[in-house]
C-alpha cells in the first residue's frame, strides 16, 4: 500500500486541495464512481463544491453512491444523503439524477444492506468478484470507527458481503456499510479529518498501524492494489511531527 499525507491550514484548503485531486484523478479516468462519506469534512467539502465547482467538475462523468447510511427517515438530520442533498446536490443542477445511488436508510437494514449491494455488484468493475470504486471517501470517528463498522463489530470489516449493518455501540443504531473488503478492493481510498479531537486516532493508525489493526476498523483501511491518502487539516495532524 502507498500512503500518502495531504496537510492544509483550514477546511478551504483541504476542500480545494481534495477538488485538485479528483480533477486529476478524471484526466486519467473518463468515469468515476465515488462512494460518499457523511460528516463534518465532508460537508466542509459539499459546501465548497456548491460554491466553486458547478462547472468546474465534469460532474457528467462521476456517479455517488455511499459508503454508509444511517437508518432513519429522509428527514432525520442524520440521514448521510438528506445532508449531501442539502448542501450539494440542490445546488449544482449539473449533478445526473441518474447518477446518484442513494442508501435507502429508511428501509429495514437488513434488506437494504443486500439491496445496495447487488447494486453495486451490478453497476461497479469487479476485482476478484469484488466492487471495486475508483475513489471512496471516509471519516475517521473519535472511537477509530470508519465507514459505520465500530470497533466492537471488526468481524464485519472482514464480511464477504458487499454491504453489511453495523450498529451504533451506544445509540444501538442501525446502520448500513459498504464492508471493510470492499474499501480495501477500491483504486484510492481518502481519510478526510478535520479537528484537534481526530489527532491521537490519527497519530495511532499513522504511526503505530499494527498496534491498533484489532483495536479500530479504520487501522484496517489498506487498499489491496490502490492508495490511502490523507487529507487533514493542521489540527488534526498536529501529533503527527511531520
Amino acid at each position: 500500500m502507498e500512503e500518502k499525507l495531504k496537510i492544509y491550514p483550514n477546511a478551504e484548503a483541504l476542500s480545494k486541495g481534495f477538488t485538485d485531486f479528483i480533477l486529476n484523478l478524471l484526466k486519467v479516468y473518463p468515469h468515476m464512481n465515488i462512494a460518499l462519506s457523511g460528516g463534518t469534512t465532508p460537508k466542509a467539502i459539499f459546501d465548497y463544491w456548491a460554491e466553486n465547482c458547478t462547472d468546474s467538475i465534469p460532474w457528467e462523468r462521476i456517479t455517488l453512491f455511499w459508503g454508509d447510511e444511517r437508518c432513519v427517515p429522509l428527514e432525520n438530520d442524520m440521514n448521510n444523503y438528506s445532508m449531501t442533498k442539502e448542501h450539494l446536490l440542490s445546488k449544482i443542477p449539473n449533478i445526473l439524477p441518474r447518477n446518484v445511488r442513494r442508501i435507502h436508510g429508511e428501509s429495514e437494514p437488513e434488506e437494504e444492506a443486500e439491496r445496495y449491494g447487488q447494486i453495486l455488484e451490478r453497476k461497479l468493475l469487479q476485482n476478484e468478484g469484488v466492487p471495486c470504486f475508483e475513489l471512496v471517501m471516509l471519516g475517521l470517528g473519535d472511537d477509530g470507527h470508519t465507514a459505520s463498522i465500530f470497533p466492537n463489530q471488526m468481524k464485519l470489516w472482514d464480511s464477504k458481503k458487499t454491504c453489511v449493518v453495523g450498529e451504533h455501540p451506544a445509540s444501538k443504531m442501525k446502520r448500513v456499510s459498504v464492508s471493510g473488503t470492499v474499501i480495501n478492493n477500491a483504486q484510492y481510498v481518502v481519510f478526510l479529518v478535520m479537528g484537534e479531537n481526530k489527532a491521537q486516532k490519527v497519530k495511532d493508525i499513522i504511526k503505530d498501524r499494527e498496534i491498533f489493526l484489532n483495536k479500530y476498523p479504520a487501522a484496517r483501511v489498506n487498499p489491496k492494489r490502490g492508495y490511502l491518502y490523507w487529507f487533514m487539516d493542521e489540527d488534526a495532524a498536529s501529533m503527527l511531527n511531520v
